[in-house]
């Protein structure tokens, strides 16, 4: 029974290190520098830029609706900032984030919808509710 708990003791002494140092390595949205939210959030921003730009192009949006692209930089800095804490959560590449995160800012709100849309027929698979009920 010794020789048990000796092993025991011996072998958790022997793993606190990798558990100390896993336990310093883990992010949360408060441990991430302000230089890093500057940088993922401009690329969002950019990313609305663009998608605000192509639908000025396409007649969509007069380029003198200035609440219109207010609109589309807020919304796809929140959708950006979303994508960045994804890509945290899953532990992507910081290139990877970079891509991921500017082309969710591009999306905006369409990439929003998506996601909740994606998200209701998740929880409703899960809790096993039936829409079809509902629907007129």
């Amino acid at each position: 029974m010794h020789r048990i708990i000796l092993t025991l003791v011996l072998c958790l002494h022997l793993l606190l290190p990798a558990v100390a140092w896993a336990q310093s390595n883990v992010r949360n949205p408060l441990s991430v520098s302000l230089r890093e939210y500057g940088f993922f959030l401009g690329l969002a921003v950019l990313g609305g830029v663009a998608s605000w730009w192509s639908k000025v192009r396409r007649g969509e949006l007069p380029i003198w609706n200035i609440s219109a692209f207010i609109g589309e930089l807020v919304i796809s800095g929140f959708a950006g900032l979303m994508a960045f804490f994804l890509c945290e959560y899953m532990s992507f590449n910081t290139w990877l984030s970079a891509a991921v995160v500017g082309m969710s800012g591009h999306a905006g709100a369409k990439g929003i919808g998506w996601l909740e849309s994606a998200g209701q027929r998740f929880a409703e698979k899960e809790l096993g509710i039936d829409t079809s009920k509902d629907a007129p």
